[in-house]
């Protein structure tokens, strides 16, 4: 099954419950409860490195290395909720380190760096910000537009008996108009020519 196809599978269905899979091959049901097992301890450890991962899918599926290696990717996307290993994957654990970090100066009791934890937090998040309201798009009413001959709509003057000048024209040139032959151009040719 190709990447995209198996990311979209995931995506679908990563929650649901076993009854709900069985329209699906085996292979597919299998490779879904690997990546969510997977994806289920990056998830609640953020702080796990891709190697520790894998390693999981190795030791716990039995599965070959680029398997595995395949099935992070999906994985980080499927973290992410873009079709790469994005921003909003690397937000995700920048936000998580930054919990962490505030947890250890806790412990320690440290205040400053407690403060520079949560400071670094809003910075990220633009907590200090405000919000940009969205923009009531289905309040907007397109213009009507009628469409119209007249062109003094426009300030054009009208010309009279506009047909008939049209088809007298056509006519006109019409008559000059000649068949010519023609030879296809062999372009290789030509830039063989060119480059010599």
């Amino acid at each position: 099954m190709a990447k995209q196809q198996t990311f979209e599978m995931c995506r679908i269905h990563l929650y649901d419950d076993e009854t709900k899979l069985l329209h699906l091959a085996t292979e597919q049901r299998n490779r879904l409860k690997r990546i969510r097992s997977a994806y289920t301890l990056w998830n609640d450890y953020p702080n796990k490195k891709p190697r520790e991962i894998i390693d999981h899918l190795i030791h716990f599926f039995e599965v070959e290395k680029s398997q595995a290696y395949e099935d992070v990717r999906i994985i980080q996307e499927l973290l992410g909720e873009i079709n790469k290993a994005s921003k909003d994957w690397h937000r995700f654990k920048f936000n998580n380190m930054v919990h962490k970090a505030f947890e250890i100066a806790e412990l320690k009791q440290d205040a400053d760096a407690m403060q520079k934890a949560a400071n670094t937090y809003a910075k990220f998040n633009q907590l200090d910000k405000e919000e940009v309201t969205a923009v009531p798009w289905e309040d907007i009413i397109p213009q009507l537009f009628e469409p119209s001959e007249d062109p003094t709509l426009l300030g054009i003057k009208p010309i009279k008996n506009i047909r008939e000048r049209i088809d007298y024209l056509k006519n006109k040139f019409n008559q000059d108009i000649q068949d010519v032959t023609y030879e296809d151009i062999d372009i290789q040719q030509l830039e063989k020519y060119a480059t010599e």
